[in-house]
């Protein structure tokens, strides 16, 4: 069983047999279903159930000569509600079962980014009718997560904004030109990053490292799609599973000029989420990926 289940209201399944009775539902229910053939006699399907207007479970399977679908895995998703612009997006199959993650490189927080892939068999369906690999450039990014507390945002007058905005433009053209190989650019980074670990360090003896880190987003635990975000709270909507009762939050959350829905059962979170205050906790990253 997928332990993000609980994250889009589906806290109350605790075993096997629940779960098969909510697969066989999706299955002879489904909202959505997309086919692809990706050999001979066999089809790769996803069929989707949502249960609000942006969240639900995918599953994913083949169909055998009797038309019976045969289940390989399921997940739970959140569709993002912004859509991003980058370079490059290279898409990765994973090992173990027919799922994809996605890996794009992102200015603004300065790493790589891995995400599962939502829409599968259309990526599946734009690989096998296409001779050569097109490039990946619009994504939408979404996450769920199952531990995350409100802190309160930081006080930030105008021109502490209009400083960091600049200084954050100047970052990202700095690793712009560091991935293409430039000398000074990199030194220039490793520079700052010895200034800022320095300013850090001093600062750490007298004040909370939360009035410091005003958002991060940084690789949390094995799973390469996992990440413990802290960023501040643009938006919230507010949901229902209409299965289960449970409450639900969807936190649109700005960490370093990058946006991301989250999405995270009520009984998930400690604190009361605000516009302004700051999400902390650890995400499943997603993307859903618009092909050429």
């Amino acid at each position: 069983m997928n332990e993000y289940l609980r994250a889009i209201g589906f806290s109350k399944i605790r075993n096997l047999k629940q779960m098969n009775e909510l697969l066989n539902d999706i299955i002879g229910h489904p909202t959505s279903r997309s086919i692809t053939t990706i050999g001979a006699g066999v089809s790769l399907v996803q069929l989707t159930k949502e249960y609000g207007d942006s969240y639900g479970i995918s599953v994913i399977g083949e169909y055998d000569e009797s038309n019976h679908l045969i289940i390989e895995h399921s997940f739970p998703y959140v569709l993002g509600s912004t859509t991003k612009y980058e370079d490059s997006i290279i898409v990765e199959a994973h090992s173990d079962k027919e799922a994809y993650a996605g890996v794009s490189e992102t200015n603004s927080i300065g790493i790589p980014l891995i995400f599962f892939l939502q829409n599968i068999t259309d990526y599946v369906r734009h690989k096998w009718s296409n001779d050569y690999d097109h490039p990946f450039h619009q994504v939408s990014y979404s996450a769920l997560s199952t531990d995350g507390r409100i802190l309160l945002g930081i006080d930030k007058d105008e021109e502490q904004i209009r400083l960091e905005e600049t200084g954050q433009k100047n970052r990202n053209r700095l690793l712009a030109a560091a991935r293409e190989g430039d000398a000074d650019a990199i030194e220039n980074l490793t520079l700052e990053d010895i200034d800022l670990y320095s300013s850090i360090s001093k600062r750490a003896k007298t004040e909370d490292i939360y009035s410091i880190v005003d958002s991060c987003l940084i690789p949390y635990g094995i799973n390469s799609e996992q990440y413990s975000v802290i960023g501040t709270i643009q938006n919230i909507r507010t949901f229902q599973n209409p299965v289960t009762g449970d409450s639900l939050y969807q936190l649109l959350v700005d960490v370093n000029e990058f946006t991301i829905d989250i999405l995270i059962n009520a009984i998930d979170i400690l604190g009361e989420p605000m516009v302004g205050r700051r999400f902390k906790g650890s995400v499943w990253m997603q993307g859903y990926i618009f092909l050429p």
